[in-house]
Parts: C-alpha cells; sequence; structure tokens
C-alpha cells in the first residue's frame, strides 16, 4: 500500500492538486492538505509568530491520523512551493519518516535578508489593509504570468486564504532555516523538480539540492505552479519516481 501526501504552495490551496488527486486515486490513498488559514481552514490552531515547525507538525498530526504505517505500507510526502518547505522540516523532525520525498519548485535555503524584508513588508500592508490584496498583488504575477485559466484558478485559490493565515505563512516563511543538509541526507528516495520559466524557484535553484543527475527533473516551457500547469507531466514524472 502506498500513500501520498500533497502540500500545496503559498498562497493556494488543497485544491491545486486535483488533477494528481484524481490521476493517482487508483494507485494510492492521496491526501491533499489545507494548511492553516488556506482553503478556507482556520488559521487559529497555530500561534500568532509560527515557525515553520509547527506547519510540519499539523502535517505530521492529519498523517498520522489517516495513515496506518503496518509493514510494507509506504509514504510520499510531495511539497511545491511553500508545501516543499514544510516538507523539508517533517523530515527534519523525524516524527513521521517518508518513504519518498518530491520536493517542487522551491528551494532548501533560507531567505535572503533582502527576501525576509520583502515578506516582512507584505504582512505589514496586510496587516493595515486587512485584506489579501496585497498577497494578490505580490505573487499573483509570477505564479500566473498568462492571463488564462490558470490564473483565474489561482486566484480564486487566493481569494480562500484568509488575511491572517497569509501573514502567519510569511512570517514562517520568512524565519525558517536552511534545510540543505537535512535534504542531502534524507534516507529515502528523493526527486526535486524544477520549472524552466519559474522566476521563484530557478531550476538551478531546485537542482541545488539533489545528490545526483537522476534526483533531478526538469519541466521545459513551464511556471512556478508545475502541478497545475503541467498536470500531464507532473503526473508522469511522479508516477516513474514512485514506480506505480
Amino acid at each position: 500500500m502506498l500513500s501520498i501526501c500533497f502540500i500545496h504552495a503559498f498562497p493556494l490551496n488543497s485544491n491545486m492538486w486535483r488533477e494528481q488527486m484524481k490521476y493517482f486515486s487508483t494507485k494510492a490513498r492521496c491526501i491533499a492538505v489545507d494548511l492553516p488559514g488556506f482553503g478556507g481552514t482556520p488559521d487559529d490552531v497555530i500561534s500568532e509568530n509560527p515557525s515553520m515547525h509547527e506547519y510540519a507538525s499539523y502535517v505530521e498530526r492529519i498523517v498520522q491520523s489517516i495513515v496506518r504505517r503496518d509493514k510494507g505500507h509506504k509514504l510520499c510526502v510531495v511539497g511545491l512551493s511553500m508545501g516543499g518547505y514544510v516538507a523539508m522540516y517533517i523530515i527534519r523532525r523525524g516524527l513521521v519518516v517518508p518513504d519518498f520525498l518530491v520536493l517542487a519548485n522551491t528551494r532548501s535555503q533560507a531567505d535572503s535578508e533582502e527576501a525576509k524584508q520583502r515578506r516582512f513588508k507584505i504582512i505589514e500592508e496586510i496587516e493595515k489593509k486587512k485584506s489579501i490584496e496585497p498577497v494578490i498583488s505580490a505573487y499573483l504575477p509570477a505564479l500566473a504570468p498568462d492571463n488564462g485559466k490558470l490564473k483565474e484558478d489561482i486566484l480564486n485559490m487566493v481569494k480562500l486564504t484568509s488575511p491572517g493565515g497569509a501573514r502567519k505563512a510569511l512570517y514562517a516563511m520568512a524565519t525558517r532555516d536552511d534545510s540543505t543538509d537535512y535534504v542531502k541526507s534524507f534516507s529515502g528516495k528523493l526527486l526535486c523538480i524544477g520549472s524552466e520559466k519559474d522566476t521563484l524557484s530557478p531550476p538551478e535553484v531546485v537542482r541545488s539540492m539533489c545528490r545526483n543527475d537522476k534526483e533531478f527533473k526538469v519541466i521545459q516551457g513551464c511556471g512556478h505552479i508545475s502541478a497545475m500547469e503541467r498536470p500531464d507531466i507532473f503526473n508522469k514524472i511522479l508516477e516513474d519516481f514512485l514506480e506505480i
């Protein structure tokens, strides 16, 4: 038996994995998590200034309540962008130990000082306007550079994010530690997926997490939210990696 836990990007929600849930539901037990404050979930289950550990713990509790790790049962954790940060903290903590780890369109390095200040500036704007609008203005152009259905789908998901949820997630991302050593020493099978046109986590940044070329795949002509933009290729890469 195989279980796959999908962890979404900021500032989206579990619906970004709908094509993966549909594709893999006959091959594995699939879990798509809504992090606190996203997809209509309350954000009061985490502290006002949370660490990435709190998000990892939140996902761990969900996985532990659903997945029984009997002998022979395998677990895959898939995280994209912020979901990748959460997945890395899960392996750092060691309470839930996946057999497979997939890190897509993300990075193991901590934020640079410039990146931290950008996040803190958006937090200030959220608090001032008491709205998710600053997040839309800051992130939508990089998440959906075109004006088609992808942009519409992403915008609809972002609108379900609470201002508090966005603020807390931005704080946790800005204050997270470097996870490179934990990724490099991961005991299971690792796959890192990058996208040719990703400006937030460029392919070379994603590649830097890998221990060898076999652990890296790049999707050509694709931006940051690869699982939504090119689900056909993303699903095939994941299916081949899991050998299912």
